[in-house]
This record gives structure tokens, C-alpha cells and sequence, in this order.
């Protein structure tokens, strides 16, 4: 599981306004796999079931979160 710092690309369109503000941990695919308010619950909720390296963890921005591209 890797920990990103980037946008909301990897998650289905469909999806994103669903879960703004919340983290979420995203398969290859794009399918949220699972969500949380907090980011140490999310890792707890996907470490349970042992190693996913296939999974990219990130938060999903507000409506009104400023957006940041490139090197920060």
C-alpha cells in the first residue's frame, strides 16, 4: 500500500463526489476499496486484512480544497 501525496485521478470520476474529504484506499482498477474520516482508521480498516500493495491511499479533496499541481 503506498501512501500518495497526489490528486484524485486514480479514483472513478463516478465515485469522487461521494467520497470528498474522506481518505480513501483505491485498487489499480480505480474501485474505492475502503474509506474513512481519519487516515490511521483507513490503514487500520485495509492492514487487517494483511499486505495490499496494490492499493494507493489518499484523500479526496473538498468541493472547495485549493488544488495543487506539480512539485510541493
Amino acid at each position: 500500500m503506498r501512501l500518495s501525496r497526489g490528486s484524485v485521478a486514480v479514483v472513478k470520476q463516478e465515485l469522487v463526489e461521494r467520497y470528498r474529504g474522506r481518505w480513501v484506499a483505491v485498487s489499480r482498477a480505480g474501485d474505492v476499496v475502503a474509506d474513512a474520516e481519519e487516515v490511521d482508521i483507513l490503514l487500520r480498516l485495509v492492514e487487517r486484512e494483511g499486505p495490499r500493495p496494490d492499493l494507493l491511499v489518499h484523500r479526496v479533496p473538498e468541493t472547495d480544497a485549493p488544488m495543487f499541481i506539480g512539485f510541493g
